[in-house]
């Protein structure tokens, strides 16, 4: 075989305006030799150095089974629309790709006959519709691609495929059930486009819905422990056990009062519990009685699991009185006890208290909607990982920003990987330093002090009257993104909007469409955001993205690392903002023609210890501390546009 850099050279040049990449031929390198060695491989790929071909092309060389694990949607619809049929019409006309979800984005038809048979008024016309729509032979059952929208609540209630209430071989649908055939593509594909979160998911609960695969690429893999520790932690809402017996109700003919009576009796009092804490997130109570009544919740569960494992098959609820019916219904009363069993599990993690292992354990309460949620999340999660994960299969770790200060150890820190791993840091093949100044203004508040949003407000005008608008601003919470845009949205002479006027996608094109235009947002906006050209010429952000101790795994994992007189801020605050940082830095340079200024209006940058390691992992730029009077004399090969001051 050609050496990889020749192959790679030889198909992306095949590209509209193509311009050889180092940065791109070095991480292809490193890539296939992760592949030959089977050690993992961490690259940082700069912006606009093409790593997504840089990966994709060792990976479809190698004829093994593939799995491509996103951060952002933006990430999958690139690669399913734009980079992998490139290849497919180029090289690899024989591919096949199929994209996992998870199955509640698919319908149970077996839910759809039911609901349209007990439906009243107010849903018949969603049903009817979306039967019309499963009828015919072109949709995939899919939610996300129907015509129309269907109710969250109605769809997850009613009508998602689940496995808590799937027949599996025994369904009458079996034959063309869509997440049974949407896992077959699966089965068959040479390449899969996951998410993170599925992912784990699958990976910690052995769901099924990846087929056994040789290799993993993790792009945008600085999410990868956060989503670790989502499919790891420990969860149970107040309506779990009212789903439950509503679904065994519509099973079995009758259900023992007394146990229906006592679950429903044990919840109320936990509730009452709950709630007295008032809306908001809090620590567990600490009461003996939230024990005694989480603990009533696991017993209670067990038993109606019992009675469930001893119904006769007759006893339920029959479409027919064939012996194929009756087969059926065993195996979903089975299915309904186990469901019981592992809701009581989860009530008995509850029951138990804190233990040994490091769990930040909290409760969402909302009164108002008459609902509350449990979460216990793990704090350390590498150990799991590394014996789920690093030990099976060899992964590729990849992103814009995965580095601190030039490191990876915060990252394989975090998630468990040993030193044996080859890594790279790569640049950019942007000039930075010709195409992007960043503004660290000295005369600003701190952002503890009173006065910060407000000094902030008069400057964000100063700078958008610079950039002639052509702005995203980006905070750190919505506070001050209200707080903000209130004051200035009336004022500005540029277009605006915030995050909360319209849908991320609609306004992306609201944004690329409109001259001049200003879009205000919080970290949504800061990653996964392809805005190239003049129409974003400049990115302002708040303030250093530092996590909010509010949040309770951030809070608990810092109390747990004082506990251990470990560097709690260098080690884990510091790093997390860093990254953060980094992405939205990205949001500016996305091409060699591009020029623009990022502000950074916290002067903590400059004047704590820590800003000098942070200046260091952000892009080459320029640094200034006097805002220009027009951004255009910073960079004289754009044109100011014109615009309506009126």
């Amino acid at each position: 075989m050609p050496p990889i850099e020749d192959i790679l050279s030889e198909v992306v040049s095949q590209l509209p305006g193509y311009e050889p990449r180092e940065e791109q031929l070095e991480m292809a390198r490193l890539i296939q030799q992760s592949i030959e060695t089977g050690r993992h491989a961490l690259v940082e790929a700069g912006t606009g150095s093409g790593k997504s071909f840089a990966y994709l092309i060792p990976l479809l060389e190698s004829g093994k089974k593939v799995v491509i694990s996103t951060g952002t949607i933006a990430l999958q619809e690139q690669l399913l629309n734009k980079d992998l049929p490139f290849l497919q019409a180029t090289r690899y006309g024989d591919l096949k790709v199929a994209i996992a979800k998870g199955r509640g984005n698919y319908i149970c038809l077996r839910k759809l006959t039911e609901l349209s048979q007990i439906a009243d008024a107010r849903l018949t016309p969603i049903v009817d519709d979306v039967m019309a729509v499963a009828q015919q032979a072109v949709w995939n059952g899919d939610r996300g691609t129907l015509p129309f929208m269907v109710p969250r609540n109605l769809w997850n209630e009613h009508l998602a495929s689940d496995g808590e209430d799937c027949l599996g071989a025994r369904c009458p649908n079996w034959g063309h059930t869509p997440h049974r055939m949407a896992r077959i593509a699966c089965d068959e594909a040479d390449l899969i486009i996951a998410n993170h979160a599925l992912y784990f998911t699958d990976l910690v609960t052995g769901a099924g819905v990846l087929p056994p695969h040789d290799l993993v690429v993790f792009d945008e893999a600085q999410h990868l422990e956060r989503a670790a520790v989502g499919a790891l932690t420990i969860a149970v809402g107040r309506h779990a056990c009212d789903q439950l017996l509503t679904r065994a109700r519509r099973r079995f003919r009758s259900l023992p009062l007394h146990l229906c009576t006592e679950l429903e009796d044990a919840e109320a009092a936990v509730r009452d519990i709950v709630f007295r804490a008032g809306p908001g997130q809090h620590a567990l109570p600490s009461e003996p009685e939230f024990a005694a009544g989480a603990h009533r919740m696991q017993r209670s569960l067990n038993e109606l699991a019992d009675w469930m494992k001893e119904v006769p098959p007759g006893q339920m609820t029959l479409l027919d009185e064939s012996p194929e019916e009756e087969e059926r219904a065993a195996s979903q009363r089975d299915q309904m006890a186990a469901v019981a069993e592992g809701l009581a599990g989860r009530w008995g993690h509850f029951a138990a208290g804190p233990n040994d292992e490091p769990y930040a354990n909290w409760m969402s309460v909302a009164p108002p909607r008459d609902y509350f949620e449990l979460k216990s999340a793990p704090l350390e999660i590498g150990e799991v990982i590394a014996k789920a994960l690093w030990s099976k299969r060899t992964c590729v770790l990849t992103s814009a920003t995965l580095t601190v200060d030039g490191s990876f150890d915060y990252l394989r820190g975090e998630l468990g990987l040993g030193d044996d791993c080859l890594e790279a840091a790569l640049g950019s093949p942007f000039d930075f330093e010709r195409q992007a100044v960043l503004y660290l203004p000295a005369d600003l508040p701190e952002p503890s002090d009173p006065e910060f949003l407000p000094r902030v407000t008069e400057r964000v005008a100063e700078i958008l009257d610079c950039s002639y608008g052509r702005a995203f601003v980006l905070f750190t919470s919505y506070r001050a993104l209200r707080e903000v845009s209130s004051a200035l949205r009336d004022r500005l002479p540029y277009p605006s909007k915030t995050q909360e006027d319209l849908p991320r996608q609609k306004l992306l094109e609201w944004f690329r469409e409109t001259p001049n235009s200003v879009l205000f947002a919080t970290t949504t906006f800061w990653e996964g955001v392809d805005v190239p050209g003049e129409a974003l010429s400049c990115v302002i952000i708040d303030k250093l993205p530092f996590a909010s101790p509010g949040d309770p795994v951030v809070h608990a994992r810092v109390e747990l690392m004082k506990s251990r007189d470990e560097d709690w801020f260098g080690g884990y605050m510091l790093p997390r903002a860093t990254l953060m940082l980094k992405q939205g830095f990205g949001r500016l340079i996305r091409s060699r023609t591009d020029t623009g200024m990022v502000a950074l209006l916290d002067r903590r940058v400059m004047t704590r210890r820590y800003g000098a390691a942070i200046l260091r992992s952000l892009p080459p730029a320029r640094i200034i501390h006097e805002l220009p009077r027009e951004l255009d004399e910073e960079f004289p090969r754009l044109t100011p546009p014109e615009v309506d001051t009126t």
